[in-house]
């Protein structure tokens, strides 16, 4: 038997949320709404699909590596130097692009918990070790965060807006908390969302790079571009950080397809518009909605809503995808009495309802 590192043995399999298809096909239904892994709800860019459809003859060429045209509209966008952008596989292969260039045996990564757990498992596979604090638990989150820092300590994960309650750190929060870490220790910003906050405190941070270069802010373009399945994230810091994610980096990993369809959906700006609008009108609708039949919604800056539903969470979970509504039930991140819902279209959300009223009405039994 070849055995596997043993690093492995802390590591579980990621749970995502349940795909159309297999709702469809376990409960023989022809309709089915999924609202649980924090898709675009209108779809990807136009702009972008046809950038797609336009390089489809040239399929059978390798891309370039360096993807030179994106990385120069990203860096055109936010202001920044060429050498201080880089792209991957989505932002999941930034993350292990990190982990990859920079963790060593016995280091210690540390972030704040709920949130996204491939910080957890990226960590575990290069021999870290793991520490978090508790968000929920704390009135100063980032204060506590600060006082775990250690010789010991190489990384610490940020999401922001926070991936899955929805919640945010301020600008003033984040400044004060990277005057407290050492220049050694690399602070990986995770703003898969924030294209979707719009706190008028919510930190712009790309500014702050130069004044703090062991800052990396994580983006992709899966969620306000509507490009998840295509695979495409990017980061964004120091040239001293950057060079060396790539020399790590896979030299073709993301495709020429994603790379056309990425940068013809930085330049649609009605789609981006129209995303935004569809889910504040959203947010606001559902958290009134569920709000009313007595469930706690928290304040979201991402585009879904986290809501305490109670002990029987994972069976209305159950209920709504017989029902063809998938949800997230958020058992894997330690909150099994909550589910995360992504904002649908209006006749998404109303579907959503529905289906809720149905298990308050029939369900419970």
């Amino acid at each position: 038997m070849i055995e596997a590192r043993p690093e492995l043995d802390k590591l579980s399999d990621y749970v995502p949320g349940k795909s159309i298809d297999e709702i469809r096909t376990r409960y023989g239904l022809s309709k089915v709404v999924k609202l649980a892994s924090n898709e675009n709800s209108l779809g990807a860019s136009p702009k972008a699909l046809e950038a797609y459809m336009k390089i489809a003859s040239s399929v059978h060429l390798y891309p370039r590596g360096d993807a030179p045209h994106l990385v120069e509209a990203l860096a055109s966008k936010y202001r920044v130097k060429h050498n201080q952008v880089i792209i991957g596989n989505g932002s999941d292969e930034v993350i292990d692009m990190v982990g990859k260039a920079f963790i060593r045996p016995g280091d210690t990564c540390l972030s704040l918990e709920p949130t996204f757990s491939v910080y957890r498992s990226v960590t575990y596979s290069y021999s870290g070790h793991f520490a978090s604090v508790n968000s929920l638990d704390q009135q100063e989150p980032l204060k506590e965060l600060a006082k775990k820092i250690d010789e010991k300590t190489r990384i610490i994960f940020i999401c922001n807006p926070n991936n899955p309650t929805g919640g945010y750190f301020s600008e003033d929060e984040i400044v004060q908390f990277m005057v407290q870490v050492p220049r050694h220790i690399l602070v990986f910003v995770d703003e898969a969302y924030a294209e979707f906050a719009t706190a008028a405190n919510y930190p712009s941070l790309i500014k702050m790079i130069d004044l703090f270069p062991n800052l990396l802010l994580n983006r992709t373009f899966s969620k306000i571009y509507g490009l998840a399945g295509l695979r495409v994230g990017y980061a964004i810091s120091s040239a001293e950080v950057v060079s060396n994610l790539w020399k790590v980096k896979p030299p073709f990993d993301v495709n020429l397809a994603a790379q056309e369809a990425a940068l013809a959906a930085l330049q649609d700006t009605s789609h981006i518009k129209k995303t935004l609008e569809v889910t504040a009108q959203g947010i606001e609708y559902l958290t009134k909605a569920l709000s009313t039949m007595g469930y706690r919604v928290l304040p979201t800056q991402a585009n879904f809503i986290c809501v305490h539903i109670g002990a029987d969470a994972k069976k209305m979970v159950s209920f709504l995808e017989e029902k063809g509504m998938i949800i997230r039930g958020l058992s894997s991140f330690g909150m099994p009495e909550w589910v995360r819902i992504t904002i649908g279209k209006h006749e998404e959300n109303q579907f959503l309802l529905e289906c809720v009223n149905l298990w308050r009405n029939n369900g419970r039994d």
